[in-house]
């Protein structure tokens, strides 16, 4: 996740969905794994006189990622950002799945938030991978929920196609995950399944 889109209506979207599924399934913890990638030069201003930085506080106020607990304290539950930047993809995803395991007695929606979703083939640092998608539910306890972000794709059946690949990473079936989405951001969805027995 980038900050310089955090905030839009696909944030709306993505919130609002966890907030659901978390009170509709009783989980009282979202861990929300942000696979942070920092903006870099992208916080500076030009000016006639010449580039100066955007101030701080400004930047904090659009795109600080820590804001979510104000959303936390409104309602009533419990949300974990882990914003690490998210660099080398086997030490990052070793840390989720310890960081997972560590909060093994509260019940967990686990929100993974790439910039785009789930990896085609040929992927980078914006998608996560199947394997990853896999780790991440295997370190999970039972009727625990695993939540992707998911961005439009350029196929035609960009939902189904995504849908299938996000089902086949976690071992289930196509129909036990679930789609969120929403007319406030037609461009994404979010897939979510729930860990059995």
């Amino acid at each position: 996740m980038r900050t310089q889109w955090y905030g839009d209506n696909r944030d709306v979207v993505k919130w609002g969905a966890l907030v659901h599924l978390a009170r509709r399934e009783r989980r009282s913890t979202i861990l929300q794994v942000a696979l942070f990638r920092p903006d870099g030069d992208q916080t500076k201003l030009s000016t006639a006189r010449g580039v100066v930085p955007l101030p701080a506080e400004v930047c904090r106020h659009f795109r600080d990622l820590d804001d979510i607990q104000r959303l936390a304290a409104s309602s009533g539950l419990r949300i974990e950002v882990l914003k690490t930047p998210f660099t080398k993809r086997s030490n990052y995803f070793a840390s989720v799945v310890s960081r997972i395991r560590e909060l093994a007695g509260e019940p967990l929606v686990v929100f993974l938030d790439p910039d785009t979703g789930v990896a085609p083939q040929v992927h980078g640092l914006e998608h996560v991978t199947s394997d990853e998608l896999s780790m991440t539910f295997d370190a999970m306890k039972p009727r625990d929920a695993l939540v992707c972000y998911q961005h439009a794709g350029r196929q035609k059946d960009w939902r189904g196609v995504t849908r299938r690949g996000f089902a086949k990473a976690l071992d289930v079936q196509t129909y036990d995950v679930e789609v969120f989405e929403s007319t406030l951001a037609k461009d994404v969805v979010l897939f979510a399944a729930v860990k059995g027995n």
